[in-house]
């Protein structure tokens, strides 16, 4: 086993990104890239924010809950229930060859409470990151055959949270914890010309980990002259070393993997306790806005991803950042029988490094963003909000033997507020 991870470690990233002489994706989701770390890292903003190009990091709207910073958790003014699914298509490009791809998944579930006028909290489920990929690479080995080399897999990471924040004056500190967990399975096998004898082999593995997060943050909103707020938040969230079982099963066989006329157990090793760490993330941000007529912010997120390890072992990976600029207009948030004059209007743009890096070369990340919010009801108690954004962007370079993806994603969301905690009176 160790002589096979030996050669993995050297080939996989010229079979999978460099050498794509030959190789084709399926009409399935599938993004070459997520074979790496943990996968994609998956937006965590909600809907609102990503149709401002995700600018979260000082928002105080009062209406959803912000998990981004869990400091934003002591501005809610309503209860909030939250949900999302997001659907994306992927134009994946090297320099000579085009494949398209695309999936829709949950983008977030989520729930958050005012108990009083200065403690709020939030709890809900969120994924975090996202491999899916399916290839197919042919090689021709000088006097010998051709090789099919297959690899495939898919998986990811979410996490439970429960977080909560208390405001003082102008300042509003947060916590967030919870548990982040899931499973990666990454496949490969290479299949020799059948007239040659030669033995085919696969190699499966399957890694699950677990573990506790902390994330912290405050806010400092400051009045202005008239309706005028600024308001600067920060977050952090803390590294982890996630506990970690591997299974890992390394096979021969003749035929085919799916009906193999001959097949044998070359090793396998059974849950194989380890640790894979998780560099720590932090976001700033600054946002101005004039009461719920209008706000505009930016936000810059950095994390140091050359740090991440699997059973101490280092990956592609390398340190991130990510910088966002947005803003959202509503003509009249108090209009009554004017629904229109209630949508709020979004845009954003965003720009920045991923947390993957390969040939010496890294992969730039960028984007615009518009966005939209229709109120769907109206009472005294209680008020709701369909959201949505539309994303173009791009990640990636076809230089140095490399992919680009360019992708369009779509998000919707539900928000549905009401009143809770409501002292009763009698006459």
């Amino acid at each position: 086993m160790q002589y096979w991870n030996t050669i993995t470690n050297k080939v996989l990233l010229v079979a999978l990104i460099s050498s794509f002489t030959t190789y084709k994706t399926f009409a399935q989701e599938n993004s070459p890239y997520s074979r790496y770390g943990l996968g994609n890292i998956k937006l965590t903003e909600n809907v609102v924010n990503r149709g401002m190009g995700g600018v979260s990091i000082a928002d105080t709207n009062g209406l959803v809950a912000n998990p981004t910073n869990p400091a934003s958790f002591a501005h809610l003014k309503l209860t909030s229930f939250q949900v999302a699914v997001e659907g994306t298509a992927v134009n994946i490009r090297n320099s000579s060859e085009s494949n398209r791809t695309g999936s829709l998944v949950l983008s977030y579930i989520n729930i958050g409470l005012p108990i009083s006028k200065h403690i709020g909290v939030s709890f809900g489920l969120m994924p975090q990151t996202r491999s899916k990929f399916e290839m197919q690479q042919i090689e021709t080995i000088s006097g010998i055959s051709q090789v099919t080399y297959n690899y495939y897999g898919g998986g990811g990471t979410q996490k439970i949270y429960l977080g909560g924040a208390y405001k003082f004056k102008d300042y509003s500190i947060g916590l967030s914890t919870g548990y982040l967990f899931g499973n990666v399975v990454n496949s490969s096998d290479a299949n020799f010309t059948d007239s040659l004898k030669i033995v085919s082999s696969s190699v499966n593995s399957r890694v699950n980990v677990g573990g506790v997060f902390l994330q912290l943050g405050g806010m400092m909103n400051k009045p202005l002259k008239e309706k005028y707020h600024i308001t600067l938040g920060a977050s952090y969230t803390l590294s982890q070393n996630l506990h970690a079982k591997k299974d890992t099963y390394w096979k021969s066989y003749r035929g085919t993997i799916q009906t193999p006329t001959y097949e044998y157990n070359v090793d396998s090793v059974i849950e194989n306790k380890g640790k894979v760490f998780i560099p720590g993330k932090l976001a700033v941000g600054a946002m101005f806005s004039n009461g719920n007529y209008w706000k505009a912010g930016i936000d810059f997120v950095t994390s140091n991803w050359s740090n991440y390890r699997s059973y101490g072992q280092q990956d592609s990976t390398t340190n991130s950042w990510m910088l966002k600029i947005g803003g959202a207009i509503t003509p009249d948030a108090d209009a009554v029988g004017k629904t229109w004059k209630r949508i709020t209007y979004r845009a954003g743009v965003y720009t920045g490094k991923d947390i993957f890096r390969f040939n010496n070369t890294n992969l730039p990340v960028a984007g615009v963003t518009v966005g939209i919010g229709y109120p769907i009801r109206r009472t005294i108690l209680s008020t709701g909000q369909i959201n949505a954004a539309f994303d173009i962007g791009k990640r990636g370079t076809t230089k140095n033997g490399l992919l680009s993806e360019g992708y369009t994603r779509f998000s919707i969301g539900f928000t549905f507020n009401d009143k809770w905690f409501i002292p009763r009176k009698y006459d």
